[in-house]
């Protein structure tokens, strides 16, 4: 199975006091769908449907996105300038309403947060669970769909488990997909297989299918209502509002119309 691309982010939109979206949408209730994006400003060709409640920028502040969306703040990785700044941001946006806060991202990589699992336990109970007692809900550390027999993926996520012996206060687990987008019965497998295991509520924060627009419309078209129709399966965003993927210029492109 391939692994999670590296995921561009603005450090840019970390470094200042959150400004962060006023209404939020309740994990428990509305709709799944959200929006990964760097640049808000793709995003509002998405602001009319009522299909889509929420979306994320791997950074601590929103940077423009609209109020219409429940903002998440993400503390990608443990450098300094993302730790000394989450907690002013997590409260301002506990503030305005967010409900829902991402941890590292995918730490059994090199190129993303490269934690080993005890060191993600131990900084989760450090940065996360305050997040937590502070009345927010809190995710696992974003894994990929790498090999979990190479301690990648959903391996990586049991050791953080095990490491976290009880201390670690989370709500649910986040994980990475991509592949083919003839692989259908991955997907679902991959996306149960999260819930199964962990026995938590699961986000699909990135996915994204290679293959032509017609394959990847047929497989959006196929797995969005499987998606909605799980009741473990919490929220999922599509990999990424960015020009030639969910976006042509400033309109949704032929699969972000899909989605």
């Amino acid at each position: 199975s391939s692994v999670a691309s590296a995921a561009a982010y603005s450090s840019a939109a970390v470094s200042s006091a959150a400004t962060p979206s006023t209404t939020s949408t309740p994990s428990t209730s509305g709709t799944k769908r959200g929006l990964a994006y760097n640049d808000a400003s793709l995003t509002t060709c998405f602001e009319s449907d009522n299909s889509i409640g929420w979306g994320y920028n791997w950074a601590q502040v929103s940077d423009g996105l609209s109020s219409k969306f429940e903002y998440v703040p993400m503390l990608i990785d443990l450098r300094d300038m993302f730790t000394s700044t989450w907690e002013t941001n997590y409260k301002a946006a506990l503030k305005a309403g967010t409900t829902n806060f991402f941890s590292f991202n995918e730490p059994e990589l090199p190129a993303q947060a490269n934690l080993t699992p005890k060191q993600a336990a131990d900084a989760h109970i450090k940065y996360m669970n305050p997040v937590k007692a502070a009345g927010g809900r809190v995710g696992a550390p974003s894994v990929t769909n790498g090999a979990a027999s190479s301690g990648l993926g959903l391996g990586y996520l049991a050791n953080w488990v095990t490491e976290c012996a009880g201390g670690c206060d989370y709500d649910f687990v986040n994980i990475h997909w991509y592949d083919s987008a003839t692989n259908i019965q991955y997907f679902k497998d991959h996306v149960t297989e999260a819930h199964t295991q962990s026995g938590k509520p699961v986000w699909i924060t990135e996915f994204a299918a290679t293959g032509s627009d017609d394959q990847v419309a047929t497989f959006l078209k196929t797995v969005l209502p499987w998606l909605d129709e799980q009741d473990f399966v919490e929220k999922y965003s599509y990999y990424m509002v960015a020009d030639g993927v969910l976006v042509s210029g400033t309109t949704a492109s032929t699969i972000g119309s899909v989605y």
